[in-house]
């Protein structure tokens, strides 16, 4: 599997010289293998997203939030003639995907519904587990408000976990270590320095120091910190990473790619 993080911010995309060295763009991992294409998240930085030859294109969804769904109107594919893209998600607040994705993609919010797009757009309620080509799917319920969902592909003998718009508890902590039991990667959504964070209890969201614990605990090989906050500095967010002493963890930057192959 080959891992390209396209967007790396969380609540809204950030612009300047000061965001760039970690980038700016909204929630958005692309995992590529020999016959797939799947995005984790449809933020802007999905805009941004490479040249697919004539692979399948998939786009799974942790939650229905604007900064995960704002890039799905310019995602390039969409104004492909006859692409396929399949979009998948859980239901939330008893709406199903399609539902989900034109409550933002649809009039007054924007001029038109998926259906107007020129690809072929097939939106599926998620039943986990479920496959996707080669790669197999699982997915548990994040600790997020109005619910979310965390991933897990397997291909190949290789895993990666997608746990953002992920608050920390005991009860769940002890779910994701086990879902994550020998991953060979975690995207951990570490939002909030330890200070922040207890202003910020009930938002959704985590620490770099709980996505530390939690590759430890269930023994992943490797941790990236993702859902960056949008008034994080590279400053900032390089005194956080000086932080996590580990060789295996760091913190995510829009372009970064990472190989995974056994």
């Amino acid at each position: 599997m080959k891992i390209t993080i396209l967007g790396v911010r969380g609540s809204i995309p950030t612009d300047g010289h000061e965001m760039s060295g970690y980038g700016g763009a909204t929630s958005c991992v692309m995992i590529e293998t020999d016959k797939s294409v799947i995005f984790l998240d449809a933020g802007t930085g999905i805009t941004g997203a490479p040249v697919i030859d004539n692979k399948s294109v998939s786009v799974l969804l942790t939650h229905p939030h604007a900064d995960h769904l704002m890039g799905l109107p310019f995602f390039p594919y969409m104004i492909v003639k006859d692409k396929k893209i399949d979009i998948y998600a859980s239901a939330k607040n008893g709406m199903g995907t399609r539902e989900q994705v034109e409550s933002f993609i649809s009039p007054p919010l924007w001029p038109c519904t998926l259906k107007d797009y020129p690809a072929i757009i097939t939106c599926h309620d998620a039943v986990f587990p479920f496959k996707i080509d080669d790669v197999e799917i699982f997915g548990m319920e994040s600790n997020h408000p109005g619910g979310g969902t965390i991933f897990k592909l397997v291909h190949d003998g290789c895993t990666v976990v997608y746990a953002t718009d992920y608050e920390h508890s005991d009860d769940k902590d002890e779910e994701l270590i086990r879902f994550c039991d020998g991953s060979d990667l975690l995207l951990y959504d570490g939002q909030y320095t330890s200070k922040e964070y207890e202003g910020k209890k009930g938002y959704g969201h985590s620490t770099p120091e709980h996505g530390l614990m939690i590759m430890e605990k269930s023994k992943t090989k490797t941790l990236r910190i993702v859902h960056h906050d949008p008034h994080h500095t590279d400053d900032v967010l390089r005194e956080m990473e000086g932080k996590i002493r580990s060789v295996n963890a760091a913190f995510a930057r829009q372009g970064e790619t990472i190989c995974l192959q056994r």
